[in-house]
């Protein structure tokens, strides 16, 4: 065993003495019986281990040390560490938005060299991670003077985490990012009045109350006016949640993305307070208030002119959400470029009921921020080509508007921000009619060019409101209805347009093949329709049922596609979805007539339809699962006897 040893061993001192131990220690023990090895403390023994781990150590430096080497010879291992300290820039960057912040560190983790280069590089360090105490501290000494991204979310606080938060914002003057949300007692403790806190590097503040508190309600934060007192030239991104600031701070200047929500009625700005807020932030891009602009008596529903108004040329982002009366009394008096996305959340109060009026004048006259002086000048505005009207309840209604030609997938609407929103509530009335809300806000909005629209839920369409909103535009291509309203749009597809509409200078009735007005029709010309450049339908939730002796649907359906064909308009493409009362057989029919029809095959069977609403096929009515009819028929034995 001694020679093997020997063998493995290099020529050393310490493998000679290595060999000598083993040798004596197997002599010893040869000599000793055997219980008294099992038993009896030896000395030698641990003196032999030792030093064979000393062995084991000397081989594993001398394997480390070749294999260091060999990684010399890699091609990546001929990058400078500057380029190599990019690379890890790029992955920190990529896990600062993933649940693993602290996953990049496996670069250090490859080889000596590259755990030297990220050592070296304090940047790498400065994202700090709160959720382990013991990293932040340490992130705090490797980051040295590097600039910090503290970012914290305390709403689940402990002891070590607060106080690793806390020695994070001592560093105050490296800070370039600062991020925090917690409930407002945990911000007070952070944020004491007495604490005079710089941060003259800063680029983005955060400050972020819950809106639901775990105990009782939270009031909000008062940001006390001795943080962030001195200058901040850099700030240019301000984000508050339940937090009330002074409206005169020097932190409202020069920004460039400002987003205020939930602000407690008696911290409010006054008109004059945001006004002269605004006019301190001129390259203003993104604009975002919740429940955060100046109050207005709600039985007041109609304005004074403004007596200024502010230019905004840089916004490219508006969203707002309030009452009708504070939403115009903010937008009347700012410009917005046409080229800005507006996302416009309205509730009417009392004294609006259902009347947007307001919102509208807005929407279709709006100021155009880049020609503020010249008044003569029309207007720039959005150019829409995909339109979508949803009705999400009796008293809502969601409009959303894109510039671009593609239409945006149904279930991908929140991944493509769309360039006009609006959310529209009303308290419940009689006299509030979604069809003529739904009306004005598409006549509002400029749709000269819209390519696809759809229009869901959106109940008492006539067909004439339906010729008169869209039935004249020259490239409206797909068209999606949902809900009952699409009868009458295949009624509106079916009407004549007529002739004094056609020879009306204001009318797009060029757009429907009249080149002169004072051509006359022959007497065998087609007549024309409404919806020129209609190619593609899509009806979704639609019922097929037939009303015996008044209305059959599908056949009228049926009428509307030949008639078309006639008129040389045809369709080319036919979407079915989710529509019931209709079978195999009527889809075959509609194959013979349109090129392309997509049926998603939903054929309910009128027996399952039965059972759904409580009828069992063999005539039980079945409540909560439980067939009341078949238990009268039963001889329950209740246990009582007879009488």
């Amino acid at each position: 065993m001694s020679g093997t040893l020997a063998g493995l061993s290099s020529p050393s001192n310490s493998s000679s003495d290595l060999s000598m131990a083993v040798s004596t220690f197997m002599t010893a023990h040869e000599e000793r019986p055997y219980t008294d090895s099992l038993t009896a403390h030896d000395p030698a023994a641990d003196k032999t281990r030792g030093l064979i781990d000393q062995e084991m150590q000397r081989l594993e430096n001398s394997i480390r040390l070749l294999k260091s080497r060999r990684n010399i010879l890699a091609p990546i291992s001929r990058l400078p560490p500057e380029m190599l300290a990019k690379i890890f820039a790029h992955r920190v960057a990529e896990c600062a938005e993933s649940p693993n912040l602290l996953e990049w560190i496996r670069v250090s983790h490859v080889s000596r060299h590259w755990r030297a280069v990220a050592l070296d590089c304090p940047s790498l360090w400065g994202n700090l991670v709160f959720t382990r105490p013991k990293w932040s501290e340490e992130m705090l000494k490797r980051s040295k003077m590097a600039s910090l991204v503290v970012k914290a979310d305390l709403t689940c606080i402990t002891p070590r985490i607060f106080e690793a938060v806390r020695l994070a914002l001592l560093h105050g003057s490296r800070i370039h990012d600062l991020q925090l949300r917690a409930a407002s007692a945990t911000l007070d403790r952070l944020l004491a009045a007495d604490l005079s806190l710089e941060m003259p590097m800063i680029r983005s503040l955060s400050l972020s109350v819950p809106r639901v508190a775990r105990f009782g309600t939270d009031e909000g934060f008062t940001i006390p006016t001795t943080i962030l007192n001195g200058p901040t030239p850099y700030l240019k991104r301000l984000e508050l949640q339940k937090c009330n600031i002074s409206w005169d701070s020097s932190l409202l200047r020069g920004l460039t993305h400002l987003t205020i929500r939930d602000v407690t009625a008696s911290a409010r700005p006054t008109t004059q307070q945001l006004m002269d807020a605004l006019e301190r932030m001129p390259g203003l891009q993104v604009f975002d208030f919740q429940d955060a602009l100046p109050l207005s008596p709600q039985t007041e529903a109609v304005h004074p002119p403004p007596d200024r108004i502010i230019h905004l040329p840089q916004l490219i982002h508006l969203s707002i959400a309030s009452t009708v009366p504070e939403c115009v009394n903010l937008v009347s008096r700012i410009t917005i470029p046409a080229s800005a996305r507006v996302h416009l959340s309205c509730s009417g109060t009392e004294a609006t009921g259902s009347d947007f009026s307001g919102i509208m004048k807005i929407i279709s006259n709006p100021r155009c921020s880049s020609c503020p002086d010249e008044i003569d000048s029309p207007p720039e505005r959005k150019i829409i080509r995909v339109l979508h009207v949803q009705v999400e309840a009796p008293v809502s209604l969601l409009v959303h508007g894109w510039t671009d030609p593609l239409s945006p997938s149904e279930n991908d609407v929140r991944a493509n921000a769309p360039d006009i929103q609006l959310h529209l509530s009303w308290h419940h009335s009689p006299q509030a009619k979604v069809d003529a809300i739904a009306t004005s806000i598409c006549k509002a909005i400029p749709i000269a060019h819209l390519r696809s629209l759809r229009m869901a839920h959106v109940g008492g369409m006539t067909p004439k409101t339906w010729a008169n909103t869209f039935g004249f535009l020259p490239k409206l291509h797909s068209v999606h209805i949902a809900g009952d309203s699409a009868h009458t749009f295949i009624a509106a597809l079916r009407e004549e347009v007529p002739v004094e509409a056609l020879l009306s200078p204001v009318t797009p009735g060029r757009m429907l093949g009249v080149k002169r007005p004072g051509l006359r029709r022959r007497r065998s010309a087609v007549p024309a329709g409404y919806f020129p450049s209609l190619k593609s339908l899509t009806l979704e939730d639609v019922s097929f049922e037939e009303h015996v002796g008044t209305f059959v649907p599908f056949r009228y359906l049926q009428e509307c596609i030949k008639e078309r064909s006639e008129r040389k308009v045809a369709l080319q493409e036919l979407r079915l979805r989710e529509c019931s009362h209709l079978y195999e057989e009527m889809v075959d029919l509609l194959e013979q007539t349109v090129p392309t029809v997509d049926w998603d095959g939903f054929e309910p069977d009128a027996a399952d339809a039965g059972s759904l609403y409580g009828y069992e096929e063999m005539g039980g009515y079945i409540f909560g699962g439980y067939n009341y009819d078949e238990d009268l028929e039963l001889d329950l034995d209740l246990g009582l006897g007879d009488f």
